[in-house]
């Protein structure tokens, strides 16, 4: 009898069908036309037509996958927030959940680049340009912020033995939240120039953060293996 804790062919997910690798293909293709118009003549200035005749689809299909042009801007955050919520599960059990959340934010990093090369640090950047650079997308950005914490907080809520709307769940995700932007808005000035260099970069930011919040914190250092603090400046 197999244990009931092996894999089986049931229990793994099934391949995207054809229709859905279009789907996906389509939704990647306009929101690379869509940050690319916009990082380079302002999200205002730029129309839905713009983008669709981009990304060779109609207005009416951009429309269809994205309700609002600012949805089509922040879909990076969107899928690297979900992406990170998912590995966050698969994390050690240490009661330490921002060291789990730092490590699943490294994971999703490590295999977006894996899959992507510099797209996903490309395409994250160029949101948080537009961002800084729209009201409308930074205003949109904290409706974002809240829908990629639901799912954060409802894995952090299983693990900490408790429900998503408790104050020290929320103070995790919030927390963490900060930490990221922080360490992302720190790298803005470095342009790698493969896969393996952003994911050194994003690393060291992000485990600079998270021990520079520890030291402030008067917490002890953290020698977990593959926490280790990068080295100084």
């Amino acid at each position: 009898m197999l244990d009931s804790t092996t894999p089986t062919a049931s229990d793994r997910p099934a391949p995207p069908s054809l229709r859905e690798r279009k789907k996906a293909q389509t939704r990647a293709a306009i929101v690379a036309i869509g940050l690319d118009l916009c990082d380079t003549q302002g999200f205002d200035a730029t129309t839905v037509e713009q983008i669709a005749a981009g990304a060779d689809v109609s207005p009416r299909t951009v429309n269809r996958y994205f309700a609002l042009k600012e949805d089509i801007v922040l879909a990076p955050i969107d899928d690297f927030g979900h992406a990170v919520a998912v590995a966050l599960r698969g994390q050690p059990d240490t009661g330490n959940e921002l060291r789990a959340l730092c490590g699943a934010y490294l994971q999703v990093v490590e295999s977006e680049a894996d899959a992507d090369g510099l797209r996903f640090l490309h395409q994250f950047l160029q949101t948080q340009r537009i961002m800084r650079a729209s009201q409308a997308v930074n205003a949109r950005a904290l409706e974002y912020a809240e829908k990629k914490n639901v799912a954060v907080c409802e894995e952090l809520a299983r693990r900490m033995g408790t429900t998503p709307d408790d104050f020290l769940v929320k103070l995790v995700a919030g927390t963490w939240q900060t930490l990221c932007h922080l360490a992302v808005a720190d790298t803005e000035h470095v342009l790698p120039t493969s896969p393996e260099a952003a994911v050194r970069v994003t690393r060291e930011a992000i485990l600079r953060a998270y021990h520079g919040l520890r030291q402030v914190c008067g917490a002890p250092a953290d020698d977990t293996p593959g926490f280790a603090a990068p080295a100084a400046r």
